[in-house]
């Protein structure tokens, strides 16, 4: 992103799209938080790399599967996110807001805070106590 942005501006290239610039930063950090996840599934297969009992075979299925729902989770909630915030940039350049508005954009931006919270903190975290099947 930082490259696209020195070259464009060294070379005189036109400037990205609003839409194109959220994608990258997106992107951006799904791998972020994607790298997390996949460090610890590293971590946790390598301590059970040697091990071949019933235990150590049914805990890498249970890393595996959480692992998937974890990047599954980090998907829909990185989707859902980039939809959210390209509706609210459709919305935007919809809505002209004047000065005497501000209390209108306020609670535009306040339930788009509320939303992007939401979808952060109900995310992909396993239950305790639940069951793996």
């Amino acid at each position: 992103m930082i490259w696209a942005k020195i070259a464009s501006d060294l070379f005189g290239l036109p400037a990205p799209d609003t839409g194109v610039l959220l994608l990258q930063f997106m992107l951006v950090i799904f791998l972020m938080e994607a790298s997390n996840t996949a460090l610890s599934f590293r971590t946790t297969l390598r301590l059970l790399e040697n091990m071949n009992d019933v235990a150590s075979t049914a805990a890498r299925k249970r890393v595996t599967r959480w692992a998937n729902n974890q990047l599954m989770g980090l998907a829909k909630l990185t989707l859902g996110a980039f939809m959210l915030s390209i509706g609210l940039l459709v919305f935007g350049s919809l809505v002209n807001v004047s000065v005497d508005q501000l209390a209108f954009a306020g609670i535009l931006v306040l339930a788009s805070v509320i939303a992007i919270l939401f979808l952060l903190t109900h995310r992909r975290e396993p239950e305790t106590g639940r069951e793996y099947h």
